[in-house]
């Protein structure tokens, strides 16, 4: 028997290569009919190589598809990234046995897990009858592609008895991202559709996406884009959008449209980029409205080959350019009311981890004068989270940090140990490894300084209240009085005068330094009463 396997894996192996080399694009194995263990290893399939044998895993380098069982049904374990597709209208539950013509692409619905094929009746599998499921995988080069793959199933039976499972054939899109119909053996895929509803989508943040350069070429204002691909990006919040695609040792040029028929309106067009290789365009989009970012080369021989990277840069979230304004002392908080949900922050000085700050509420303070500043939460009822940053984040985008503490010792105010935030010059002694990083830098006055406070935990029902405290030095409300007197005269032109060129002291614009700006400043108002 182990003779027969090896002759019909050798024999599969060679049937792959020639289909390979017939058939530029769906790659197809031939007859394989190769028998799966009924054990808990079952066979490890490599899609790519054309190598498949019976446990254990390590025997197929790279594998892709694991059909196993010690029972009368079959489940399927898959590498990362990998899955296989359910049935139609499906989206829970096992593996589906899916019907000649099925398409199978980045719209359906995949099984990640190990359940049974034989669990639900919607997954349609049959005993003594030959079934086909959809799958993906990540290829060696990192790409996604699409295939099918056919099994004979035997009758119903007890582990390692009555029921085999036969890997028959099988067949994969060797274009990355590209749906293939359950059942082709060969030929090229269809005409690439710009508005095709398989095509890859983007979202805020960076984008890996797979590209198809036999796609038509499009006209631009910015140029000629060379084998366009269309991705549609929706936007959650209105105002200006930046897309950057930047590919290594690849000329790409992009615009924004309207739609992905002949009648759409460009929007925008890129510029160069990423040293001159790459292409940007900045357009201001409505919340909500599609829009279809047209990515492909600068050059008829641009080099882009199967991938393509889009960068999103998305404006401000509305909770954080709309901050409630923190006042110097306490400030009345309650993660219940008026919260934003999940926010991601950077939580180390090196840059390197985040941390994720539930229901997150947003501040905005402005120091009316330069130093060092304390930012707590102590008297809180339950664990918060703290972080304090200079530039709004943009929606699913990372918030950059100053400063971040989740869990500060005992705060001298009250509260339990361990559960407030803390943010100062030494994070009130915090050590460990939800201690953060502290603010070790003045505060500016005049500068405004976006908080975002929150909470530890993810249960729906459990929600912190307490007082936001800052502390910190304080100046006047009235530009140029710096001794707090009512009237801009002497006595202020003496401070500016004395802090000029060393310090902050004098600083009337609010850039952390005292100069001729400054001197500028207070003279245009000097002599004059406070309003």
């Amino acid at each position: 028997m182990k003779n027969l396997k090896l002759e019909l894996h050798f024999a599969a192996t060679a049937a792959l290569c020639l289909a390979g080399a017939a058939a530029a694009d769906v790659v197809y194995s031939g007859p394989v009919n190769f028998v799966c263990a009924v054990d808990i290893d079952g066979c490890y399939i490599n899609v790519e190589t054309g190598v498949f044998s019976n446990g254990p895993g390590s025997g197929v380098p790279g594998w892709d598809v694991n059909p196993y069982s010690t029972s009368g049904g079959m489940n399927f374990f898959n590498s990362t990234g990998g899955g296989q597709l359910r049935q139609t209208g499906q989206t829970t539950g096992p593996a589906g046995n899916i019907a000649a013509g099925t398409v199978i692409g980045s719209t359906g619905s995949y099984n990640t897990s190990t359940a049974n094929v034989y669990a639900t009746a919607s997954a349609g599998w049959q005993y003594s009858a030959t079934n086909m499921i959809g799958f993906r995988f990540v290829s060696s080069a990192g790409t996604t592609h699409y295939g099918w793959m056919r099994f004979q199933m035997g009758a119903q039976g007890s582990a390692g008895t009555a029921m085999t499972r036969t890997l028959v054939d099988y067949a994969y899109e060797s274009i990355a991202g590209t749906s293939i119909v359950a059942g082709n053996t060969g030929g090229p895929p269809p005409a690439y559709d710009p508005c095709a509803a398989t095509n890859p989508t983007i979202a805020n943040g960076a984008n890996s996406k797979a590209y198809r350069a036999d796609a038509a070429n499009a006209s631009a204002s910015c140029g000629t884009i060379y084998g366009a691909n269309y991705y549609k990006f929706t936007p959650a919040d209105a105002g200006q959008y930046t897309f950057q695609s930047c590919v290594a040792g690849a000329a790409v040029q992009l615009s924004v449209r309207s739609g992905c028929d002949a009648s759409a309106s460009e929007l925008a067009c890129g510029a160069p980029a990423c040293g001159g290789l790459g292409s940007s365009a900045a357009v201001t989009l409505s919340a909500g409205v599609p829009v279809y970012v047209v990515v492909g080369g600068a050059s008829a021989s641009s080099g882009l080959t199967n991938t393509v990277s889009v960068a999103v840069t998305a404006p401000p979230i509305a909770a954080c350019v709309n901050a409630t304004v923190a006042a110097y002392g306490d400030n009345a908080f309650d993660t219940g009311i008026g919260n934003n949900g999940p926010q991601v922050v950077q939580n180390n000085l090196a840059d390197t981890t985040t941390a994720t700050i539930q229901k997150s509420l947003w501040y905005a303070f402005t120091p009316t004068a330069t130093g060092q500043f304390a930012i707590k939460t102590c008297g809180s009822n339950g664990d918060t989270m703290l972080a304090i940053g200079t530039t709004c984040p943009g929606a699913g985008s990372r918030f950059n940090t100053i400063a971040f503490n989740d869990d500060a010792p005992l705060c001298s105010s009250g509260g339990t140990g361990n559960l407030a935030s803390f943010i100062n010059a030494t994070n009130n002694g915090a050590t460990g490894s939800f201690a953060g990083f502290p603010l070790t830098q003045d505060l500016v006055a005049g500068t405004t300084y976006y908080i975002c406070l929150g909470q530890f935990s993810t249960t729906a029902t459990t929600t912190v209240a307490g007082l936001l405290n800052i502390t910190g030095p304080e100046g006047s409300a009235c530009d140029g009085d710096f001794n707090n007197d009512g009237v801009r005269d002497g006595a202020d032109l003496g401070t500016l005068l004395a802090s000029f060129g060393f310090d902050a002291g004098g600083d009337m614009n609010g850039d952390g330094v005292t100069d001729g700006a400054d001197l500028g400043a207070l003279l245009a108002v000097f002599g004059t009463a406070c309003p």
